[in-house]
């Protein structure tokens, strides 16, 4: 697999862990009342978001492709 393949894999992996956390952080700071804190942390969760689909989109297009494999020549 090529690193990029490995990395585009594992940040993805990464952003969806933390994409959960923050539902978590969010009700934390709601429970809180804490309205700044929860707004931070739905836009924090909104860019993970975006990028994550960007991730999966390279992933997904990559693969369809047959470009997402093991190589030899990284």
């Amino acid at each position: 697999m090529h690193n990029c393949n490995f990395n585009k894999t594992a940040l993805l992996v990464e952003f969806r862990r933390l994409i959960w956390r923050m539902e978590l952080y969010k009700k934390d700071a709601k429970a809180a009342n804490h309205p700044l804190c929860e707004k931070l942390l739905s836009e924090c969760e909104a860019d993970l978001k975006k990028y994550s689909k960007k991730l999966e989109d390279a992933i997904t297009g990559l693969a369809k492709e047959g470009k997402f494999n093991f190589c030899d020549k990284c």
